[in-house]
């Protein structure tokens, strides 16, 4: 029996987006030996100079200007007004994505960002493609520019996404409940004291665990410079992602220092959370996921606006999460979450029930279910274009 594929697409590498599709890959790769993911950046794939570019001042407008991102994120006056814009694009796409897809010939598409996902479905819409297209949600929200008729099926975090995705207009036979896919070691215990002996840490002084995120967003020397004095008195572990320019700051003031653990870019993070009592980071929908799959408390800092505010009002509301809006605030909550031990064990009980740590087997499960299958598309051509994908 020939391999079937199965392809996962996105447009920003070494982000969340990119992590999840792994992670499914991953799951998928241990239920079904006869069913290969691959994943792909489709944006520098399709224009390799171009794509790296659009990351990097992606990266940079978040960092200094997210008030424009704030206004953009389901924003339909910007939906409506970039509709025409974004069909040319499509258009221009198009025999870029005819290439791709005779060149692996997939069962299925899975997208983990809405780009991909709109031009994927404008094929479906103007029948020119025959597949299932599956879209995997990785935040505690959705926004408009992921929701399309031509869409087979949604895999999303909750069941309040799952409510807000039929309240516009998508039949709730579309949309499952997986939680966000993470990498299965989080579904791993390791004991706390274990790994704290591992980092040459002090196995019962409180422990935070710092993270911006793939690429070490956020004021990291200044979030340690907050905390290393702090009369609490945390030992500290600082990830830096591809940050490089704040790790060698971080190194210079703290790299002898005892009580701080600096870390590049990390690839034991599950086990990192396992020494630590409490993360204190952006609640990106993959770090948010992950944390609560180790039962982590949050100390949330600085969310970026859009898909970050709605995973940061998830966690607050469900008691798993303090909130700081500047470095001012950090001194009274972590006071007041390690002077409370019951209530910190409370906020990781809490956390631990909402974990999904086994969401990338549920979603592949799905997403095996969908290949085989192998249902039509919703949308037909009755003169299809030339480059139509053959099942």
């Amino acid at each position: 029996m020939s391999t079937q594929k199965v392809l996962f697409l996105y447009i920003s590498i070494s982000s969340g987006h990119q992590k999840a599709a792994e992670a499914m890959i991953s799951a998928m790769r241990g239920l079904d030996s006869e069913t290969e993911g691959l994943g792909m950046d489709l944006f520098t794939h399709a224009y390799p100079m171009l794509g790296r570019v659009f990351a990097k001042a992606y990266l940079k407008m978040l960092e200094h200007a997210p008030q424009i991102w704030d206004y953009l994120y389901d924003n339909p006056d910007v939906e409506e007004a970039t509709r025409e814009a974004r069909e040319i694009l499509n258009i221009l796409n198009a025999r870029k994505i005819q290439r791709l897809l005779r060149q692996h010939r997939p069962k299925a598409l899975v997208c983990t960002q809405a780009s991909p996902a709109s031009l994927i479905a404008a094929e479906k819409r103007k029948g020119r493609l025959d597949l299932p297209l599956i879209g995997v949600i990785t935040d505690y929200g959705v926004h408009s520019y992921w929701l399309y008729e031509q869409m087979d099926l949604y895999l999303v975090a909750t069941e309040d996404v799952k409510r807000e995705i039929v309240s516009r207009g998508i039949p709730e036979s579309r949309v499952r409940v997986t939680g966000i896919p993470i990498d299965p070691r989080f579904a791993e215990r390791h004991n706390p004291a274990e790994e704290r002996r591992r980092l040459r840490l002090d196995l019962r002084r409180p422990t935070a665990l710092i993270m911006g995120g793939s690429q070490g967003l956020g004021p990291l020397p200044e979030l340690v410079a907050a905390l290393r004095d702090h009369p609490t008195s945390p030992q500290l572990i600082v990830v830096c992602g591809r940050n490089r320019k704040a790790y060698r700051e971080l190194y210079k003031e703290y790299g002898q220092d005892p009580d701080v653990r600096l870390i590049g870019w990390a690839k034991n993070v599950p086990r990192l959370m396992d020494a630590a009592d409490v993360l204190i980071s952006k609640p990106g929908g993959l770090t948010t996921s992950e944390a609560l799959a180790k039962g982590l408390p949050m100390i949330i800092f600085r969310p970026i606006p859009g898909q970050e505010e709605r995973n940061a009002d998830y966690l607050l509301k469900n008691g798993v999460a303090e909130r700081a809006g500047d470095l001012s605030e950090l001194d009274p909550i972590m006071e007041k979450i390690f002077s409370r031990p019951e209530q910190l064990k409370r906020m990781s009980e809490k956390a631990r029930s909402l974990g999904r740590p086994r969401a990338a087997w549920d979603a592949a499960r799905y997403i095996l279910g969908v290949v085989r299958r192998a249902h039509p598309s919703p949308v037909r051509s009755s003169r299809p274009a030339p480059w139509v994908v053959a099942r």
